[in-house]
């Protein structure tokens, strides 16, 4: 019998394809940083959970927004950053019903998943420590992922270029300490090219 949770993953493919394989690559790349950071286990599982869904709340962004080719309008971009919101109010109306353990910190985690280590991110301006290590974690998954996938209206980087745009980033946008372990998985020897890193990737263990 499908979960209301595997309902909601299988939403976001028919909402927006890239966004299917982007959540089973955050969920790879974050839940890998996770266990390396040795977080706790049920850290680590609500980062799991969150990783799959942190976008969910797109599927509420009007058509015209989340697919546009071109740069945002600053009115656009405002109901772009709703999206977090968005999400964490599905998965608290999904209630009990979800069977995700420890919801309501998989929530705080897709809810703060853009806040920035300095403060000037979105929805509450959360600033270093503040922001829950969940959403640390995935803010810096996410960008990668992001960074080294082709989409229509731009290419990708190289991983090394990724990389450097983290580095760039540490202790502004991300977490310093927690861009220093990402960059140290991925300079490791079986991830030195791309093809391996991609080889290893398993979503079926990041399903839901």
């Amino acid at each position: 019998m499908i979960t209301i949770n595997e309902l909601l993953y299988k939403a976001i493919a028919l909402k927006d394809k890239y966004l299917e394989m982007h959540h089973e690559n955050v969920c790879f790349y974050s839940t890998t940083l996770a266990l390396i950071m040795n977080l706790p286990n049920d850290v680590c599982e609500a980062i799991r959970h969150a990783s799959l869904l942190h976008d969910i709340g797109k599927i509420g962004i009007p058509n015209n927004i989340l697919f546009k080719q071109g740069k945002l309008t600053p009115k656009e971009w405002e109901v772009m950053k709703l999206h977090p919101a968005i999400g964490a109010e599905l998965l608290i109306n999904g209630d009990k019903k979800l069977g995700i353990y420890n919801l309501s910190e998989v929530v705080k985690v897709i809810y703060h998943h853009h806040e920035r280590w300095d403060g000037n991110g979105y929805p509450n301006g959360l600033k270093g420590e503040q922001i829950p290590i969940g959403a640390r974690v995935i803010a810096v998954a996410d960008a990668f992922d992001a960074m080294t996938t082709n989409r229509s209206y731009r290419g990708s980087l190289s991983v090394n270029a990724a990389i450097e745009e983290l580095k760039r980033c540490a202790n502004t946008q991300f977490d310093g300490k927690i861009v220093e372990t990402f960059v140290e998985i991925i300079n490791e020897k079986e991830y030195l090219k791309y093809d391996i890193l991609l080889s290893l990737k398993q979503p079926s263990s990041c399903l839901i």
